[in-house]
């Protein structure tokens, strides 16, 4: 009896130490209401700490910590994956004459671009090309108005786009396009980035000077090395006549 009562103090004070009980419990059955006072306090003070903030420290002490259970993966995994083939430089060309829905809708391409995670290297808008259109009156060719439409271009380019992901961006762009706006996809050309610009005559003027030049120049050399090869033979064959003449002698 005394042996328990000093297990139930320890249990009470939170001692961590078991205490070896070396009497005899043959009548231990008599202390069955005391063994479960202790085992009911045992569990509450368990409770209790796995519940407080020293929860880390304690948890050893009662057994109240858990085990996560972890994958390990080898670092050659990734690198054994076979490597998804990207496309170059692909622009997304949208056209249409209705301004605000063609920039609204350029918007939304970049953002849907962006969201798949394909890189969108820039975005630009090219100058609008005018076309004047007359009706004439019935039955005669005086004018009877005039139109002037105004075909607006706007371009999105992305960079890595991998296979697997171009066919899902255009069945969706496809698919939300607005009425009116033509799309196009296609490689990115240097005739494409020229387009972006206001042509200045000044500098087309400049331009093909200086491509006349440059195919004056390779012809200039052309005619000049054709003209070395001629010398060249005529002074091999006058050369080989020379060593003719002397075996003849």
């Amino acid at each position: 009896m005394l042996l328990l009562n000093q297990a139930y103090v320890q249990l009470s004070r939170g001692l961590t130490t078991p205490l070896i009980l070396t009497s005899n419990l043959s009548n231990f059955s008599k202390f069955r209401p005391l063994t479960a006072t202790i085992g009911n306090r045992c569990r509450q003070e368990t409770a209790n700490v796995c519940g407080s903030p020293f929860h880390s420290s304690a948890a050893k002490t009662f057994g109240c910590s858990t085990v996560k259970a972890k994958t390990f993966e080898p670092d050659y995994l990734d690198s054994a994956v076979p490597l998804i083939p990207t496309y170059p430089p692909i622009n997304i060309q949208l056209k249409g004459y209705n301004f605000d829905v063609l920039e609204s809708y350029q918007s939304y391409v970049h953002n849907l671009a962006e969201n798949m995670g394909i890189d969108v290297e820039e975005a630009w808008a090219t100058p609008p090309k005018s076309t004047k259109i007359s009706t004439f009156a019935k039955g005669g060719t005086r004018v009877h108005d005039e139109f002037s439409l105004h075909m607006y271009e706007r371009n999105v380019q992305v960079v890595n786009m991998r296979s697997v992901d171009a066919p899902i961006l255009i069945d969706t762009i496809r698919s939300t396009l607005p009425e009116g706006v033509q799309l196009s996809f296609h490689e990115h050309l240097q005739e494409h980035y020229e387009e972006r610009y206001i042509p200045d005559p000044f500098i087309n003027s400049v331009r093909a000077e200086l491509t006349a030049s440059e195919e004056k120049n390779i012809a200039a050399r052309a005619e000049k090395e054709a003209a070395s090869a001629a010398k060249a033979a005529r002074k091999q064959a006058a050369l080989l006549k020379s060593i003719q003449d002397t075996d003849d002698d």
